[in-house]
């Protein structure tokens, strides 16, 4: 077999995608763009589909996915997400979600709505994890395409105006959150490029399927890798890139200087970078049996067993922005050393994992931080964001705990400037320093209650809970002083969810309450219906072991899983017939598929609607 072209000068040829939707003739437009050399379809050119018939299995390793066939026939889009009740209750279960169940609808508990309204906040870059992830299990067999549209022969033939696609996109973009993903794929973080491509060289051999990070200044990107391919002295990896919808392309090794390139790698496709490219710790893995569902929810604030409140092992900050322009990265200080994680070159200490709301780079819209109360006994992240359309820019930073409640900060800070910070204790208890943030406001979401202090810039703010499950909110002014106190518990009077707003003033020590019954949100018990139909991600267990880095596949079809151990025992899957689609079973519970329409989105929502410009700027 013999490279196309380098891909270091690979033509990007792009056509306007600022349409309304996606053009509904995509499959005429790219009709035989994987057929020939170097095709130039409506998204782009276009690399051969693999063949391996006769070759070497340590050579030539392809699954079978088309992308003109099993590939979106939309591009990847930036827009606030939909992420509603119904999603929740797929990733999570409803138990975990839901308050109370009123007339067919869920009152979701605050820190559930929180969650949901930060997460769809951070969708605002881009949906590519959503796509890439859907895109595998539909090829897999893990989701029923009829499912989604008994008319839809392919995936290629869904339509971006339904909700029941877009919403199922939104929900498996949520999994990246999940701490058995996150877990899964820095297991992957110190491969070199080669050793990935090996690995997922075998794993395409036993039928796994994975998606794929890549990672540069200009952004995070997620794809569906589906084949990798000896081209002389270098290893090809063929994708499906949703920015590029019906197109092959290929990134490409160097196993020699265990560097990657990757020229169509844009995360905008009307604005192409010219080209991505990296070493270790910029491409990695994440296998699909690690999205198993239902999962553990990282806002649950009930105390684990044998756990005493305020002492959970792991602490989760989530830094968002509604600004699509705008990227962000934390100042992390641990005993007194500052990481910037914005820098990949900065090893991170033992117990931290810090990713872009895609993977491990934070170049990305989202920057989450998960931090080992075990290992790391107190820390600071210090927000800060770049890029964004103006001067100064909006953000949204969280802390999630188990046993604690959700502490959210909604603010506006300048462009390019860290400012203010978080700070948790060895005890668990968060102080929230405002300085240098305008239009401050901190959400309190402990069990039934949810809290909205406004913050004024020269306070401080400090949360704690006790062991009845009381949250003690502090204000604290710039001499140290402890000015007012108020109680957020985790229980109504009236047993109902209550939506309250808790003015602050600082000259008389008076709280002025107002507050409301939430609403409940309707749940799509048709779309849960035939999600308990579908299985979890199942599949065989992952290699994690890093092989020596030849195209020699059989040296990594043995291994520990890359995922976390769940609760959800999934089944091995059958790697027959790697290029059709799966007919595996799993005892796991059900997995998910939200409804379109959401009641879920905060006021900072763009109001969006599902048909939202798909060729906006996207990058995630």
């Amino acid at each position: 077999m013999t490279v196309l072209v380098p891909m270091a000068v690979l033509t990007v040829v792009l056509a306007a995608c600022g349409s309304s939707e996606p053009d509904s003739s995509g499959a005429s437009a790219l009709a035989g763009a994987n057929g020939g050399s170097g095709v130039a379809g409506e998204w782009g050119e276009s690399y051969p589909l693999p063949d391996c018939t006769g070759q070497d299995p340590a050579t030539c390793s392809y699954d079978g996915f088309d992308p003109l066939v099993d590939g979106f026939s939309f591009a990847n889009w930036g827009d606030t997400g939909k992420l509603d009740a119904t999603g929740l209750i797929a990733l999570f279960g409803e138990s975990e979600v839901c308050a109370t169940l009123k007339n067919g609808g869920c009152v979701l508990y605050p820190a559930a709505q929180e969650w949901a309204d930060q997460i769809n906040e951070a969708m605002a870059g881009g949906h590519c994890e959503g796509m890439a992830v859907m895109a595998a299990r539909l090829f897999r067999g893990d989701d029923d395409l009829q499912d989604l549209d008994p008319a839809a022969e392919s995936t290629f033939d869904l339509l971006f105006a339904d909700p029941d696609v877009a919403s199922a996109i939104d929900t498996w973009w949520a999994t990246q959150m999940l701490a058995p993903v996150q877990e899964a794929y820095m297991a992957f973080h110190e491969y070199q490029p080669s050793e990935i491509a090996a690995e997922l060289a075998a794993g395409l051999q036993r039928g796994d399927g994975y998606t794929m990070g890549i990672y540069s200044p200009a952004g995070a990107h997620a794809i569906t890798p589906f084949a990798v391919t000896q081209e002389g002295d270098q290893i090809a990896i063929s994708v499906y890139d949703n920015n590029f919808p019906g197109t092959v392309q290929r990134i490409m090794i160097d196993p020699a200087a265990e560097q990657w390139s990757y020229a169509m790698g844009s995360t905008n496709p009307d604005e192409p970078t010219g080209g991505w490219e990296g070493g270790i710790g910029t491409i990695e893995l994440t296998p699909m049996l690690s999205r198993a569902l239902p999962s553990v929810a990282p806002f649950d604030d009930s105390p684990a067993k044998g756990v005493a409140r305020g002492k959970a092992a792991t602490t989760h900050v989530l830094l968002t922005s509604p600004d699509p322009q705008a990227q962000t990265s934390v100042l992390l200080t641990i005993d007194g050393q500052t990481y910037d994680t914005a820098n990949r070159a900065v090893p991170l200490p033992e117990g931290v994992i810090v990713r872009s709301t895609l993977g491990a780079v934070l170049s990305g819209k989202g920057t989450s931080i998960a931090v080992d109360g075990s290992k790391v006994k107190s820390f600071s992240a210090k927000p800060r964001t770049t890029g964004g359309a103006s001067a100064s820019t909006p953000f949204t930073m969280s802390a999630d705990a188990v046993g604690a409640p959700r502490s959210t900060v909604h603010a506006v800070t300048a462009t390019g400037e860290s400012a203010g910070q978080f700070t948790v204790d060895e005890q668990g208890n968060l102080t929230i320093d405002s300085e240098g943030w305008t239009d401050a406001e901190v959400n309190v979401a402990n069990g039934l209650n949810s809290a909205d202090f406004p913050l004024e810039e020269n306070l401080e703010m400090a949360i704690s809970t006790d062991d009845e499950g009381v949250a003690d909110v502090e204000f604290v002014d710039e001499d140290g002083n402890v000015i007012g106190e108020f109680a957020v518990d985790d229980e109504t009077e009236n047993g109902m969810v209550m939506d309250s707003t808790v003015e602050f003033d600082a000259q008389t020590g008076d709280f002025d309450v107002t507050e409301e019954a939430a609403e409940p949100e309707d749940v799509d018990e048709d779309a849960l219906a035939w999600l308990a139909d579908m299985s979890a991600d199942e599949g065989s267990e992952d290699s994690t072991e890093p092989s020596d880095g030849s195209m020699d596949v059989g040296d990594s079809t043995d291994g520990d899983g890359a995922g976390s151990e769940e609760s959800n025992d999934a089944g091995s899957g059958d790697a027959d017939d790697p290029g059709t689609d799966s007919e595996e079973e799993s005892g796991s519970d059900p997995v998910e598929d939200p409804q379109g329409d959401s009641g879920a989105d905060s006021e900072g929502d763009s109001g969006a609607d599902s048909e939202a410009d798909p060729g906006a700027e996207a990058d995630e």
